[in-house]
C-alpha cells in the first residue's frame, strides 16, 4: 500500500516537474521569437551601446532635457560589505495628507517653477512634482512634456516647433484607443534631442 502510494506520489512529483519546465520553457520561446525586445527589458542602444530601457526610468537634471517623474533615488549597498553600490528607487509610501509629502511637494514645483519660468502663468503639471506608484515611470503626460518645451528650446537653441514635434513623435496614444492615457516617454525624446546636435 505504502508502495503504490510512493509511487503515486513520485510519478505526480514528476508530472508536475515537466508541466512547469515545459511552461517555462514554451513562454520563454514564445517569447523570444515574437517579443524579443520586451522580453529583453526594451533596452534602446545606439551605436552598440545601452542607454537604458524604454520601461524604467533616467533622472535628467539639466535644463537642455526633457525632465521626467520625480524619483526618490537611493545609492547603497545590497550585497553588504565588499559588494557593488547600486542606485535603486522606491515609492514614497506617504499619503497625500502627510505634512511632509506635502512640504516636498510645494519645494519641487518652485523648483520647476524657478526652471520653466516662461511657465509662470501655468500651474505645474501635478506628474512633474509627484512619484509614480513604482517611483520608475518612464513617461510624463503630453501636457508635462509641452510645459518643458520653451525652456527645452531655449537651452538647445532650437525653435519650439522642433522640440515639440519630437516629443509628438514619441508620445503614444490609449491603448486600444481607450486604456490608460497619452503618455511620452522621456528617455527617447531626450536621446532624439542628442542626435539633433550630433547630426
Amino acid at each position: 500500500m505504502l508502495g503504490k502510494l510512493f509511487l503515486k506520489s513520485l510519478l505526480a512529483l514528476i508530472v508536475i516537474t515537466l508541466i512547469c519546465a515545459a511552461y517555462t520553457e514554451v513562454v520563454t520561446v514564445i517569447g523570444q521569437t515574437f517579443f524579443s525586445k520586451q522580453a529583453n527589458g526594451s533596452l534602446i542602444t545606439e551605436k552598440n551601446k545601452v542607454k537604458g530601457s524604454s520601461l524604467i526610468a533616467q533622472p535628467f537634471t539639466s535644463r537642455k532635457y526633457l525632465w521626467g517623474r520625480q524619483m526618490n533615488i537611493s545609492l547603497g549597498n545590497l550585497n553588504g560589505v565588499g559588494g557593488d553600490t547600486t542606485m535603486y528607487s522606491t515609492a514614497s509610501q506617504m499619503s497625500p495628507d502627510n505634512h511632509s509629502y506635502q512640504t516636498t511637494i510645494k519645494q519641487t514645483a518652485h523648483v520647476v517653477q524657478q526652471l520653466d519660468p516662461q511657465e509662470r502663468n501655468h500651474s505645474v503639471p501635478v506628474d512633474l512634482i509627484t512619484n509614480s506608484g513604482s517611483g520608475l515611470d518612464p513617461d510624463i503626460s503630453p501636457r508635462a512634456a509641452k510645459y518643458q518645451v520653451k525652456r527645452i528650446a531655449a537651452a538647445r537653441g532650437l525653435k519650439t516647433t522642433v522640440v515639440q514635434k519630437i516629443i509628438n513623435q514619441y508620445t503614444k496614444q490609449r491603448t486600444l484607443g481607450i486604456l490608460g492615457e497619452p503618455r511620452v516617454n522621456v528617455l527617447q525624446v531626450n536621446l532624439a534631442l542628442d542626435r539633433l546636435r550630433v547630426q
